[in-house]
């Protein structure tokens, strides 16, 4: 994709602006969890973990895997990837956009993360636990955060599980497997509880952040930190340019998909998905070697 440094320009003028980064795009939002205690906090949040069941560290995992398939192998990249102190595995995706095949891409992540899991599980394992239990699966989460509108959602929040469907519509039933677990956040669905709880703070985090003119007023020292790493002002020239070229592709990706759609609604369904399909493989693929040789400029700068 040939992203015209006029238009990053205009969009670092626009950042300039402003107080605070949008997180809910894919640079700043790897850059807002770079840092283990704030990851570590956002997750005990999102899982609902108390007292002893608290995360107290992790450990950060690759975030490509290979998928085998009969075209080859192909990569699942994702957004945050580690292993809990309490052994279980976690997938954080930050998506802006609804898609094609959305559930599909979910369940093909959170599938991929179990068996990664269960690899590195294993290794883990001693020979006669191995033995005795072959088929014994670590827990893994996949945490999607979304903003736009989630059309099976009925809450902001949403976990999902394996169910029986004779127990649907009855009170009280449970999960029959609980090892893979999915959290749905619908950023468009939230409204705050007016108690300011953590999870409120966090949703305010990727609801307001990017229009704030300040910091809330909140005791809580990690997201206080939060706010101050996501100032624009206070950021390296270097991170702001990422940033901005970032936004200007995605926004470039979004108006092509829309013109293959709107293309592909007069030239019929089925073509109309072929050409959708075929505009947006290449135009991730030309996002992705953009974003690759941001990373070589950056490590460079660093070097």
């Amino acid at each position: 994709m040939n992203i015209s440094r006029r238009r990053v320009q205009q969009q670092i003028a626009k950042l300039k602006k402003r107080k605070f980064f949008d997180p809910t795009y894919d640079v700043v939002f790897k850059k807002l969890f770079s840092k283990d205690e704030t990851l570590i906090h956002f997750l005990n949040t999102v899982l609902r973990l108390r007292g002893r069941s608290r995360i107290k560290s992790i450990v950060r995992r690759k975030p490509a895997v290979v998928l085998a398939s009969k075209n080859g192998l192909e990569e699942v990249r994702f957004d945050i990837h580690a292993k809990l102190g309490n052994g279980r595995y976690i997938d954080l995706e930050m998506q802006r956009a609804s898609h094609d095949d959305f559930l599909c891409r979910v369940d093909l992540y959170a599938s991929q993360l179990a068996i990664n899991s269960k690899i590195a599980f294993d290794k883990s394992r001693p020979a006669r636990d191995r033995k005795d239990h072959p088929y014994l699966m670590p827990q893994t989460y996949s945490i999607w955060i979304c903003n736009f509108r989630v059309a099976f959602c009925k809450n902001y929040r949403e976990e999902l599980g394996l169910f029986r469907f004779s127990d649907m519509g009855k009170s009280g039933a449970l999960p029959v497997y609980d090892r893979k677990r999915y959290i749905i956040y619908d950023l468009t669905r939230f409204k705050p509880s007016g108690r300011r709880t953590s999870e409120d703070l966090w949703m305010e985090v990727f609801t307001q952040m990017a229009k704030a003119e300040k910091a809330p007023e909140v005791k809580d020292k990690v997201i206080l930190d939060v706010y101050t790493q996501m100032q624009v002002q206070d950021s390296p020239e270097n991170i702001v340019t990422e940033v901005a070229t970032g936004m200007v592709t995605q926004a470039e990706i979004s108006t092509r998909l829309g013109t293959a759609r709107r293309a592909g609604h007069k030239a019929g369904l089925k073509e109309g998905l072929l050409q959708g399909r075929k505009e947006s493989a290449a135009v991730i693929a030309s996002q992705a070697a953009r974003i690759r040789e941001l990373e070589a400029a950056l490590a460079m700068q660093k070097a």
